[in-house]
């Protein structure tokens, strides 16, 4: 620790763990930040591959998500990504990044404000901008033509060699144009490239990255990212569409998993099972009967129509479950557990907030088998069918069943001992103690994420 004391220690880390300041020693977890990180879909899918191999921390605005990660074991620091600087000293070992900002701008529930042309201008710009502050412009050796205007070769100590020029404006000047978006929501996204390159081009410890978005994101916007990715001398950068019940997920999710190596190729095709696996019916995952129609509409008549058969697999889960019901039998309605359930979570996940909040968290969270196969297969190159089915296995038995049915509701401290049985308990960050003791009693703001 040197003339340093655990207190200037703290405060110098603060908001991430003190011993992220010193190097890590051989055998350790690798450190990964998490941004948007919500409940924790993320790191329950790292534990699927390896449960003591990775030390997390993740981001996130909206207080009952974070909340929700916490009492499932998981660490939280409380705020707006922008309010984070991205090369903070405690980040100079970080190893992997996982981003899934908000993906409701590109899809019809945010109007597909992203889709707007003067949107997409305006945030390619910003991708252009992030690679100014951080890796600035390439400088070719030999003096530029600016006569004696450029910064690098007017340089007194200038070298004379070609290389980077290093930022060349702020972070906050890299999302001055976020503002003028119709929905600043959309920039968000941009935080992917800001945050990576800045460590690339700072500490250059980062080894990989993993995004995932909406399946309607337009491909301009991938092909932007990977594309300054490779400017910045990333090895690879690939993105494909991949859904959730392929795996045996019981209820279907398209998303678009973008995911690169910093000195290694990523791996698409190894995200793909290697044999088909058979589906899983939403009768069979929550253990219903067979003939069960569920309604989503009530008595709205719309081209989609308003029921599906529970006699397949379901269609993707949106915070409007909350509202589904069995359609001979309008009191039956979805508990929690069972919508966790349909998305691949444990029915002890200890959700805090309201039945509408936690709905909502189902909703947007990364679904933990789909977390597995992206890292493990694409970037690790690693066996991710039998941890995957396994956890699946677990995820659907006969008891998680019986669990998530309305009849046989758990009390309090029953699902405390049972989501201790299923999360490793880890401390909260510093402050986030006094944080907890507040938000306890009541709901905080409902941040908004994916």
């Amino acid at each position: 620790m040197g003339p340093w004391s655990h207190q200037e220690l703290v405060a110098l880390a603060h908001p991430w763990p003190v011993r992220w300041l010193f190097p890590p020693q051989p055998g350790d977890p690798r450190r990964t930040v998490n941004l948007f990180a919500g409940p924790g879909g993320w790191e329950q899918g790292l534990q699927v591959l390896d449960p003591d191999g990775w030390d997390v921390v993740g981001v996130e605005l909206g207080w009952d998500a974070a909340a929700t990660a916490v009492a499932a074991g998981h660490r939280r620091i409380v705020a707006d990504v922008r309010t984070l600087s991205p090369i903070h000293p405690a980040l100079r070992y970080v190893e992997g990044l996982t981003v899934s900002a908000p993906c409701q701008v590109w899809t019809p529930a945010g109007k597909r404000e992203g889709h707007r042309d003067s949107n997409l201008d305006l945030l390619l710009d910003t991708f252009t901008l992030a690679c100014e502050a951080t890796f600035g412009h390439w400088h070719d050796s030999g003096e530029c033509c600016d006569d004696g205007d450029c910064g690098i070769c007017s340089d007194p100590e200038w070298d004379g060699y070609g290389g980077f020029t290093g930022p060349l404006i702020s972070f906050d000047e890299a999302r001055s144009l976020v503002p003028q978006m119709t929905d600043e929501r959309i920039g968000l996204i941009a935080e992917t490239l800001i945050w990576s390159l800045a460590l690339t081009a700072r500490y250059d410890n980062l080894r990989w990255l993993a995004m995932e978005q909406s399946s309607a994101l337009p491909k301009v916007v991938l092909e932007a990212i990977s594309d300054e990715l490779q400017v910045a001398d990333w090895c690879s950068a690939g993105y494909q569409v991949l859904d959730a019940a392929d795996t045996g997920v019981a209820s279907h999710r398209r998303r678009i998993y973008l995911v690169a190596g910093r000195h290694h190729y990523v791996n698409l095709q190894a995200m793909h099972p290697a044999r088909p696996v058979p589906a899983r019916t939403a009768a069979q995952a929550l253990g219903w009967p067979e003939g069960i129609e569920v309604n989503t509409r009530g008595n709205r008549q719309t081209p989609g129509g308003n029921e599906w058969s529970a006699d397949k697999t379901s269609p993707g889960i949106t915070s409007k479950i909350r509202g589904w019901y069995w359609a001979h039998d309008k009191d039956r309605k979805f508990t929690v557990p069972e919508a966790a359930l349909l998305v691949g979570m444990p029915t002890t996940y200890p959700w805090t907030g309201s039945r509408t909040s936690a709905c909502q968290q189902l909703a947007d969270i990364v679904i933990p088998s789909e977390a597995a196969r992206v890292i493990g297969g694409a970037i690790f190159h690693q066996e991710w069918e039998q941890p995957v089915a396994a956890y699946l296995k677990a995820t659907y038995s006969p008891e998680s069943i019986t669990i998530a049915a309305p009849a046989v509701p758990l009390s309090p401290s029953q699902r405390a001992a049972a989501a201790t049985a299923v999360s490793s308990v880890s401390s909260m960050l510093p402050g986030l103690a006094e944080w907890s003791a507040a938000a306890a009693p009541a709901a905080g703001p409902s941040g908004r994420r994916r």
